[in-house]
């Protein structure tokens, strides 16, 4: 048997205990952000974490090729096809704009 997530990908035990600890936290009352590649993994966490979630983080797979820097900041991109608010990481050298 394999257990699909929302996304309608299988899901990874690791990641599904990292779900499970996030879902922890917020019980806790911590904040809760949650890191997106897609618009399939917006609706999935949407769907698993609700009205406890306090926003996004767009972070596509091309993003983890950028070198740190000390000029990299978090910008917001209003709701951007979600319910909730979305950032995007950005370095000194990207545009201020995403697209």
């Amino acid at each position: 048997m394999i257990e699909r997530s929302a996304a309608g990908v299988p899901v990874d035990a690791g990641q599904e205990l990292e779900l499970r600890r996030k879902e922890w936290f917020i019980s806790l009352g911590f904040k809760a952000l949650f890191a997106v590649a897609s618009d399939s993994e917006i609706t999935a966490a949407e769907k698993r974490f609700g009205s406890h979630l306090d926003g996004l983080i767009h972070l596509p797979a091309e993003a983890l090729t950028r070198t740190m820097s000390e000029e990299m900041e978090l910008v917001s991109l209003g709701q951007h096809g979600s319910s909730f608010p979305m950032a995007a990481l950005l370095d000194g050298t990207t545009s201020k704009r995403p697209t």
